[in-house]
């Protein structure tokens, strides 16, 4: 037996869940694109650590965050060894 609302049919009948699944599908998919672009994009993460040492060097002229609204130029919040 399918629960109510899992099926097209009854999806026309229940209409009021079709809102729920919409909100839960793009909170999905928001979560997987940020989990996806955490693991691209951030220099705490290395895929290949023997090629690439130390990855968060690649940052010293980079900005690190998601999103700016300064114009300034970027400044290395990594330490100087």
């Amino acid at each position: 037996m399918v629960m109510p609302g899992m099926t097209i049919e009854s999806l026309k009948k229940h209409k009021s869940l079709i809102p729920l699944f919409a909100c839960l599908g793009v909170g999905m998919v928001g979560a997987a694109f940020y989990l996806a672009r955490l693991a691209i994009k951030s220099p705490e993460v290395t895929w290949h650590p023997k090629d690439n040492q130390e990855p968060w060097e690649a940052y010293k002229q980079k900005t690190y965050k998601f999103y700016s609204t300064s114009s300034d130029p970027p400044v290395s919040p990594a330490p100087k060894y």
